[in-house]
């Protein structure tokens, strides 16, 4: 016997082979596992499974089109009835009505998991075209439906609850999964099809290795090359800007200082993981802490608000009409550039309301300029644009497919990236990290 109770799989002494294949934990007369570990490895026996309280099946109003590369990757997904693994397409290829073709495909009760609540608006308004019942599971509503819209942070707390309501799980953006609170949404589900969406599969943290056991081992991704007929065409310039002499020479002993730090410990002071280590040891260390804070120091000084201001102004100028997209990591120069040019600047300090205002007026053109801290980087549809400049940015993969991809809306015969380096500093060997996925695919 088999059972299902508070987000666990019980497993009476009988069923020797799947105790022999899991090694579940041992609890009184029973063993005990994750139900994910059922799904994975003997998805045949969940309907066995005692205390399941599926909902209704959703009534399919129709079939969304699709696209070949969108249809070649449900056919791989979908492969010998397996309905488990991950897609990986750009950002604005289809992510979201391919996953409703496979949910009308499918036609059982789905859970479908996003990272905000603008998504959450956003794959309900989509879903009410191709569904007549579509509920949310948020914070601010709980509405259960034979499709429900849920965020992660809601459906981890609620995990328990949920684990045996639907038998197709969806995750959007689903590098968020293999985070330490969200996992359990996967590990108490019965659900025995399960589909994960990204753009950028890998997590810096590594934890992007845990999808394997979390949504299924099968990974598909469909290149930029691929989509090419789809998407505009795009080019990506560099800037460069000077800094003083004083600045210069003053960047210099800063990252030195922390280089050298590095070097003594033995570690490369390139690497993401060797700043994480120096910052732990900075909450012991005065001499790590005074590493930390050159470094701090010196990427302050990259950022050169003044020579990097004008240069977003002959953007502007030279860009007058066309929508563009301003990106930066420090919400000090996201508001700096708005004050300067009087433009909207959406960061996390600001409301929903306020945001979604913008966006629409965006939309809409009555503004032709935006600028964002992190917040426009993914988990929110933008208005279509045809300028993107990056001000500042990390290294991070992810986050500049995310920033290129809303550009590449296929409405725009071309598409433009700027990104502005400060001359002499560490910002070109940021930039090239960056970019190194485009590298790899030979674009």
């Amino acid at each position: 016997m088999i059972r299902f109770y508070k987000g666990l799989i019980f497993i009476s002494k009988d069923e020797s082979e799947i105790i022999n294949k899991i090694n579940p934990k041992k609890y009184k007369d029973e063993f005990v596992s994750f139900p994910s570990e059922i799904v994975l490895n003997f998805p045949e026996k969940i309907k066995e499974v005692e205390g399941l309280e599926f909902l209704p099946n959703p009534n399919t109003l129709g079939f969304p089109e699709i696209r070949d590369y969108q249809k070649k990757a449900f056919e791989m997904w979908s492969i010998d009835g397996n309905f488990k693994g991950t897609i990986v397409m750009p950002t604005g290829t289809g992510k979201t009505f391919l996953a409703i073709y496979c949910i009308c495909h499918l036609k059982l009760p789905t859970l479908c998991v996003v990272p905000t609540l603008a998504l959450v608006d956003q794959w309900v308004q989509k879903l009410n075209l191709f569904f007549d019942e579509v509920g949310e599971w948020t914070g601010r509503a709980k509405n259960l439906k034979p499709i429900t819209v849920a965020t992660y942070d809601s459906a981890s707390i609620s995990a328990e609850f949920l684990g045996n309501k639907f038998a197709f799980l969806v995750f959007d953006e689903v590098h968020h999964l293999p985070s330490e609170n969200y996992r359990k949404i996967a590990q108490m589900s019965v659900a025995w099809n399960r589909l994960g969406l990204t753009a950028t599969l890998e997590r810096e943290d590594g934890l992007h290795k845990l999808i394997l056991e979390l949504v299924g081992s099968f990974i598909y991704k469909v290149n930029i090359k691929d989509v090419r007929n789809f998407i505009a065409d795009w080019h990506i310039v560099q800037l460069n800007t000077k800094m003083t002499k004083e600045d210069v020479i003053k960047y210099s002993a800063l990252m030195k200082k922390y280089r050298d730090f590095c070097t003594r410990l033995g570690l490369n002071p390139g690497e993401k993981e060797t700043f994480l280590r120096v910052l732990r040891l900075s909450f012991r260390d005065p001499i790590a802490r005074e590493a930390v804070s050159s470094l701090r120091e010196a990427k302050k000084l990259a950022m050169n608000y003044e020579g990097k201001i004008n240069v977003v102004r002959e953007i502007l100028k030279k860009h007058r009409g066309e929508k563009i997209l301003i990106f930066t990591d420090s919400q000090q120069m996201a508001y700096k550039i708005s004050e300067t040019f009087l433009i909207p600047a959406i960061t996390s300090e600001i409301s929903t309301e306020e945001r979604s205002f913008y966006l629409k007026a965006f939309s809409e053109g009555k503004i032709t300029a935006i600028v964002s801290a992190h917040v426009l980087d993914e988990g929110i549809d933008v208005p279509e644009a045809s300028v993107a400049v990056i001000v500042s940015g990390s290294g991070s993969q992810r986050e500049f497919v995310q920033r290129l991809g809303r550009i590449l809306r296929p409405s725009k015969p071309k598409a433009l990236m700027y990104e502005i380096i400060s001359s002499a500093t560490s910002e070109y060997s940021t930039s090239k990290r960056r970019k190194q996925a485009l590298y790899e695919e030979n674009l």
